[in-house]
């Protein structure tokens, strides 16, 4: 397969993806009686199709909607910081949604939020300060600068991380427990309307990304190269730092943080579609979606009839990932 011609690619993550959105909602604990499933109107109440339609198929849309945002904003992260280790949760965004989830449990104001379920919207919040935070800071002491703004987002992970524990640390036995239970990154049954909704506050900012993708193409070859084509680098790295970052923000509010999947998709499509960012982030997207369906079906039936957080088996397949990609860098951190 020539990495000229990123069509075959493109397909294969195309089907993957179908194959996970049919094969998803039948893969699970409990076998599914066939029978009651297409029995027409006389098993509408059956207990399999409350299972299928009502249990599995919006968590399988859920995790293909949140798995590819985060493998796109993984790709963004990597291509804006010219740093092949960035992903989705580099500039603090991730650990500023899990400050906001996390606070939602314990600060009764979320309870007067009418509009989505408080958890999700502190998390979102929560996001979007931190990338708020992290731009500001390194626009004070370096504006533009790919090193400014990891090393911001790292403190600012530490700073959230810190101020997550101390939540834990003092809260009462049962939020603590619903604390780590979102902090460790699951694809629970979503509560009615989350996935149209989730679909809604991802969409425009993946077609911002798509918009940007000839201008994060001459990126990725250089800011001076960029710049003699007439684009603004500063100008459009912040505005994809954006895009990607509230893109994640919006998944992680609804999944949990759940790691590695910005890190290891692209690395893995970059072989077989090449360079070019448009092809790149819907290959991505498409692959990244289908990874996370299959592995939380995964995390659903190794330990049945226990349930396995997929933020765990994501990490356990990411982290060989990245310690192999580490042995083949001779500069892993050669960011500007």
């Amino acid at each position: 397969m020539k990495a000229s011609d990123p069509r075959p690619a493109l397909l294969v993550s195309f089907l993957l993806f179908m194959a996970a959105l049919a094969a998803g909602p039948l893969l699970g604990p409990t076998p599914l009686d066939w029978s009651a499933l297409l029995a027409g109107p006389s098993g509408e109440g059956s207990v399999d199709r409350i299972i299928l339609f009502s249990v599995r198929l919006p968590r399988v849309l859920t995790a293909l909607l949140s798995g590819a945002s985060l493998a796109a904003a993984g790709l963004v992260f990597q291509t804006v910081l010219r740093n092949p280790l960035a992903s989705p949760y580099t500039l603090g965004v991730a650990g500023g949604a899990s400050l906001g989830a996390v606070a939602s449990f314990v600060l009764p104001w979320t309870a007067f939020l009418p509009f989505a379920p408080p958890t999700i919207l502190a998390a979102f919040a929560g996001a979007l300060l931190s990338l708020l935070l992290v731009l500001g800071v390194s626009a004070a002491i370096r504006p533009f600068s790919t090193t400014t703004l990891i090393l911001a987002g790292v403190t600012a992970n530490f700073l959230f991380g810190a101020l997550v524990l101390l939540l834990y640390y003092t809260s009462a036995p049962g939020q603590g427990a619903s604390m780590m239970h979102w902090l460790l990154g699951g694809l629970d049954v979503p509560a009615p309307g989350a996935v149209p909704r989730l679909a809604l506050s991802l969409l425009p900012f993946f077609l911002l990304l798509l918009y940007l993708g000839r201008d994060l193409d001459l990126l990725a070859a250089g800011t001076e190269w960029a710049g003699t084509k007439g684009v603004d680098a500063g100008r459009v790295s912040m505005i994809a730092i954006a895009g990607a970052s509230l893109l994640t923000g919006a998944a992680v509010a609804h999944t949990g943080p759940i790691g590695f999947i910005g890190l290891l998709v692209p690395h893995a499509l970059r072989p077989f579609v090449g360079m070019r960012h448009r092809e790149l982030l819907v290959a991505s997207a498409f692959a990244g979606g289908a990874f996370l369906v299959f592995c939380d079906a995964g995390a659903r039936t190794l330990l049945a009839p226990a349930e396995l957080p997929v933020g765990i088996l994501t990490a356990l397949l990411g982290g060989p990932f990245l310690l192999w990609l580490l042995t083949r860098m001779k500069n892993p951190f050669g960011a500007e």
